[in-house]
Parts: C-alpha cells; sequence; structure tokens
C-alpha cells in the first residue's frame, strides 16, 4: 500500500520537477545571453516614468495603456533600486504563469502526459520566453494573460467573488497593453456560453446587447487616447508590419477623426480592395512567422516549431467540439480577435502579438491527442 502511494507520489512530483529544471535552463540562458534590457522600447517606459515621477502625469494619455510597466519602473526609480528588481519580478510572475499553464493544460487536456508536454512546449517557446529580462510589457503581459486565462477557464461557478477577480484582472491586463481588452470580450463570450444557457431569451439579448456596446465604447474610448497611436497610418502607409512602409502615402478616403470606430468602419467601406489586399498579407504575417529580414536558419525554426500546431488544431477543435467544450470558445474567440486587430492595424516586428496566443494555439493542438476517455 505504501509503495503504491510512493509511486503515484513520484509520478505526480517527477514532471513537475522536470518542467521546474526547464523553466529554469531556459530563463538562465536567456538572461546569461540578454542581460537586463534597458534599450530599444523600453527607453520609452523608462522616459515615462521619470516624466511621471516629476510632473505627475504622461506625456500622452495612450500611455495609461502602458501604465502597469511604467508604474512598476516609476516605484524602482522612487526607491532607488535596480532594474534588476523588476526583471525578478517578471520572472517570478513567469513562473507562476508556467504553474498556472500546467493547471489549465491539465484542466483543459484531462491527461496528465499531455498536460506535462503542453508545459514543456509553453516553457522552450524561446520567442515566447524571450522577454522576461527585457523592461518591455511584452513579459508581464504575457504572464498575466495566462493567470488571468487559467483562472477563469478553471471557475466552477459565476459568483460575486469570482466576478470582481476577473473584472479588476481585466482592468490590470488593459492598462498593462492595450489589447488587453480583448480579453474582455473573450472573456462575456465564454461566461456567456458557460454560465448563462439558463437564462431566458430576453435576458440573454439584454447580456448580449449590453456587453457590445460596452466593449465597443470602451474600444473607441482607447482609440481616441492620442499620442503616438494612429490608427491609419498603417493604411496610409501599406503598413504589413507596423512601421514597415510599402507605400507612402496611399489615395484613400479617410474621415479626420480616423481614431475612432467611424474612422475604421469609414476607411473599410470606402477602401474595400486595399484593406481586402493588406488584410491577407496581414494574415499570412500574422501565423506565418517567418519574416525576410530574419536568417533562413531563424525562419526554419519558426516553421518546424509553430506550423504543426496550426495542423493539429483542426483534429483538436473537432475533437473539443464534440465535447462540447466551452473553453475551447475562449481560446478560440481570443485567437480571432488578435487576428481582426492585426488586420485593423499591422502586424508587429518580431511577431509579439501572434506570440500572446501561441499558448492557446498549443493547448488546441494538443486535444487531438486526447481520447474520449481521459484520465490523469
Amino acid at each position: 500500500m505504501e509503495f503504491k502511494i510512493i509511486k503515484k507520489l513520484n509520478q505526480k512530483i517527477s514532471p513537475i520537477i522536470t518542467l521546474g529544471a526547464t523553466w529554469l535552463i531556459v530563463q538562465s540562458f536567456l538572461i546569461w545571453h540578454n542581460g537586463i534590457v534597458t534599450a530599444f522600447e523600453a527607453e520609452k517606459y523608462i522616459t515615462e516614468a521619470q516624466y511621471f515621477l516629476q510632473y505627475g502625469k504622461f506625456t500622452s494619455n495612450n500611455f495609461w495603456l502602458y501604465s502597469t510597466q511604467i508604474f512598476l519602473i516609476a516605484i524602482v526609480l522612487k526607491i532607488h533600486l535596480g532594474y534588476v528588481v523588476i526583471v525578478a519580478i517578471q520572472l517570478l510572475l513567469n513562473l507562476l504563469a508556467a504553474w498556472m499553464f500546467y493547471q489549465l493544460a491539465f484542466y483543459y487536456l484531462k491527461n496528465s502526459l499531455l498536460a506535462f508536454w503542453a508545459t514543456f512546449i509553453y516553457l522552450i517557446n524561446i520567442t515566447y520566453q524571450f522577454y522576461n529580462s527585457y523592461l518591455f510589457t511584452e513579459s508581464i503581459f504575457y504572464s498575466l494573460t495566462i493567470i488571468y486565462s487559467s483562472y477563469l477557464l478553471r471557475i466552477k461557478k459565476l459568483n460575486t467573488r469570482n466576478i470582481i477577480i476577473l473584472f479588476l484582472s481585466l482592468i490590470i491586463l488593459s492598462i498593462t497593453r492595450p489589447t488587453g481588452i480583448l480579453f474582455f470580450g473573450g472573456t462575456a463570450v465564454y461566461i456567456f456560453f458557460r454560465f448563462l444557457q439558463h437564462l431566458s431569451f430576453r435576458k440573454k439579448a439584454i447580456i448580449i446587447i449590453s456587453a457590445v456596446i460596452i466593449f465597443l465604447v470602451t474600444i473607441n474610448t482607447m482609440l481616441e487616447t492620442g499620442g503616438s497611436l494612429d490608427f491609419m497610418q498603417p493604411f496610409k502607409q501599406e503598413n504589413i508590419i507596423c512601421g514597415v512602409n510599402t507605400f507612402h502615402n496611399a489615395d484613400i478616403q479617410t474621415l479626420e477623426k480616423g481614431n475612432s470606430l467611424e474612422g475604421l468602419i469609414y476607411y473599410i467601406i470606402h477602401n474595400k480592395d486595399q484593406f481586402l489586399r493588406l488584410a491577407r498579407l496581414k494574415t499570412i504575417a500574422f501565423f506565418g512567422f517567418v519574416r525576410n529580414y530574419y536568417s533562413p536558419l531563424h525562419n526554419a525554426y519558426l516553421i518546424i516549431f509553430f506550423y504543426p500546431f496550426y495542423i493539429l488544431c483542426i483534429p483538436g477543435f473537432i475533437k473539443m467540439y464534440k465535447a462540447k467544450d466551452k473553453a475551447t470558445i475562449y481560446l478560440l474567440f481570443i485567437i480571432l480577435l488578435y487576428w481582426v486587430t492585426t488586420l485593423l492595424t499591422c502586424d508587429d516586428w518580431h511577431n509579439r502579438f501572434v506570440l500572446t496566443i501561441s499558448p492557446f494555439i498549443f493547448l488546441i493542438g494538443l486535444a487531438a491527442f486526447k481520447s474520449k476517455n481521459s484520465v490523469p
């Protein structure tokens, strides 16, 4: 009896030890390779933190959408600590996210071996883990999206406590990176299908209409924050990759108030041919990962690492659809929202938009190996 208990305990502990060692090796290598990076995009957050400490405000309202990182830097500067403290916080959040992802994978796939491999792939996704020693917003944002999603999808009952936690978490996501607002949409859809199926048609209609209005008003408000956010520029200069012009001053019809939902809708209606052409190219860039400024070896690595999961997602989705798994609705909706957002703006230079949803793609892909009678 004692031998069986010890054997089961070892079976549970061994994967955790292996994953922990993998996390330590990956993060140690990346810190050794990158060091603490305060250049590039980090410079504007450091500068903004210094400005906030001096004047008590940001240079532009759009920086409120990145304020989690800015405030963290400001606190470190205020109490005269080194940037190593920020990296330590980012690593701790990343470690927590890895544990939460393992729990989510176990809950979603209902198989300890698949949960192990899902987490292992998550940990060795170097392009995803790359930013943990960078003073960018990505490290904290990536970790928070996993922590939040794991908590949300494992909720068994929607009570007041959970609603408050989810709402506050969504606020934090939305002020860490602007795309955090997309998780409001994914959450609303998931909660509707997971917890509100018993409601009458009238109540469902009221909830859907109210949620859509709030979501659109919030997005429109974020679009109008100003600063460096110009949502017409990618169309005027035909940016597939943000900041990389393929055509200067394209002759398109736009409203003077382009930074709004009205402006985006007007542009799409009056410039359908250009929008559809750019949408096709942005889709290829978004899901394709490869870039012409990457080395052939780097592109080969991206293809080998990510493309098989696209193929696996087809049988994986079919299995989860037949199982009527509500979590798949959330995962797919977040993927859809990120893709559509890229179509309406531009893709990131280093794939950081699609990297956000890559853990969700892993989960759906590995569901292809899930048996009907999966057990822990």
